[in-house]
């Protein structure tokens, strides 16, 4: 009974390599600092369990608040700046929901992310992928 135990706290590692990433937390709450605080807090520790066994390293955390959504596209902004100086390779985010304000948006930010030559991985939805080669090669040539 023991053993079962042990097994479930040590989590495998699927992935030997280590990526760098970078977190960004957000939640719904817009009333309250100290709820969204909590919120964002519970969010970081599934996330940190998610990356820990996918092999992925937070080198930053991107807090939102309970700000609204202006500050969080400035956010997902400075993500990309981020992303673009070579600090992170992954966006990481719990869900889409996070960082998105509807499915037209969701699709602009992953089209965004993959442009520049990076990945978004959402821990409940996977890794969202554009897969439009013909669009990629007329841009780049």
């Amino acid at each position: 009974m023991v053993d079962r135990r042990m097994q479930r706290k040590t989590k495998k590692r699927i992935v030997k390599e280590e990526v760098p990433c970078v977190v960004y937390l957000s939640s719904n709450e817009e009333s309250s600092f100290e709820l969204a605080e909590r919120k964002e807090n519970s969010q970081l520790r599934y996330i940190n369990d998610y990356a820990n066994v996918h092999g992925l390293i937070p080198m930053k955390i991107v807090r939102r608040g309970c700000f609204g959504p202006a500050i969080r596209n400035k956010l997902f902004q400075e993500c990309l700046y981020l992303m673009k100086q070579g600090k992170a390779n992954v966006l990481l985010v719990a869900n889409m929901n996070a960082i998105s304000s509807g499915l037209t948006d969701a699709y602009r930010k992953v089209g965004m992310v993959q442009e520049q030559g990076f990945r978004i991985i959402s821990v409940d939805e996977g890794e969202p992928r554009l897969n439009m080669k013909s669009v990629c090669e007329r841009v780049s040539a």
